[in-house]
């Protein structure tokens, strides 16, 4: 028979076994992740996130990945929409084609970051304004997986393997291009369009966009004293440029390269683009590439052709933040 200390050194040597075993298996492989509620996204930098699997089909020799995203609305696609997202594939016909309407967008949105990051599924998931979500979802769709981003009223005029050039090539991770540069005078806000982003997978500057559209709803939730995400509404929010728009993502994007150090103080070199210039691993596209219609030139000016036409269709510009 066991003495009372036999038996107590017994069940202590099992129950350190035990936890050795499951320290080394979680470390390993991983354990499920405690959640932290909303916002436990915001406390870990970058480097911390699970890292995203390699992409899916083939790259260019940029290494962006040949895919081209759409989101669907609940009306899918009239015949302008079709004839513009179609110029878009045939023109690049070895790139794969996702089109997500909201059921398969909310599923792969679960599916690739309900175990790493449950709060930012949470927070998805509970918004009700549309655009909210498809400006979200072309983040992560980028960041995920990479490849080229295009909302459904644009139409592509050129090949995308076309859009960087050559001495540019192999050295950028997110092509964006100025939506207003030119033409506009001097008290302006210059942003990047986001109908069409090109981006690598995995980029910390998209993360980073990410991040910020998180903290912001969520700063506004406790704010508010709001039961849950589902309640935040546009005029709570404010302008949809501002939170998770074009705005939104040149603050962010720069924001993240000048931490790295790669943003100069002085923006002027970047300013009334000609051709496209490189900041750190962000590849600018001057207005008439990605904007024609948004910015006017001098007319000496040759102006190159554009790489895509954005046909401002603007399903989401309504007081429901997009189609009922």
């Amino acid at each position: 028979m066991f003495s009372r200390r036999s038996k107590f050194s017994l069940v202590s040597a099992v129950f350190a076994a035990s936890s050795l075993f499951l320290f080394i298996h979680t470390y390993r492989y991983g354990g499920p992740e405690k959640a932290g509620g909303l916002g436990s996204l915001l406390s870990r930098p970058f480097e911390e996130q699970a890292k995203p699997p390699h992409p899916h089909g083939t790259e260019d020799k940029d290494g962006i990945p040949k895919k081209l995203w759409f989101k669907l609305g609940p009306k899918g696609l009239d015949d302008n929409t079709r004839a513009w997202s179609e110029s878009c594939t045939k023109i690049n016909p070895n790139y794969e084609v996702s089109f997500m309407n909201d059921a398969s967008a909310d599923k792969w949105v679960k599916q690739n970051f309900g175990k790493t990051h449950p709060d930012l599924v949470e927070l998805y998931q509970a918004l009700t304004v549309p655009i909210f979500k498809a400006d979200i979802l072309r983040y992560l769709f980028l960041f995920l997986e990479g490849g080229v981003y295009l909302d459904l009223d644009v139409s592509c005029d050129r090949p995308i393997e076309e859009w960087i050039p050559a001495q540019h090539k192999g050295k950028v991770s997110i092509v964006a291009g100025w939506e207003f540069d030119v033409g506009w005078g001097e008290n302006f806000v210059r942003q990047f369009a986001t109908w069409t982003i090109m981006a690598k997978p995995n980029s910390p500057h998209m993360w980073n966009v990410v991040h910020d559209i998180q903290k912001t709803m969520l700063d506004k939730v406790r704010e508010k004293g709001l039961a849950s995400p589902a309640n935040l509404t546009m005029p709570m929010l404010g302008d949809v440029v501002d939170v998770t728009g074009p705005r939104r993502f040149t603050r962010s994007v720069l924001d993240s390269l000048e931490r790295k150090g790669d943003k100069p103080q002085d923006m002027t070199p970047y300013e009334k683009l000609l051709e496209p210039k490189i900041m750190g691993d962000l590849l600018i596209m001057p207005g008439w590439a990605f904007a024609g219609s948004s910015n006017t030139y001098e007319e000496s000016f040759q102006k190159p052709p554009g790489l895509v036409t954005h046909h401002y269709a603007g399903s989401w510009k309504n007081n429901k933040g997009g189609e009922a």
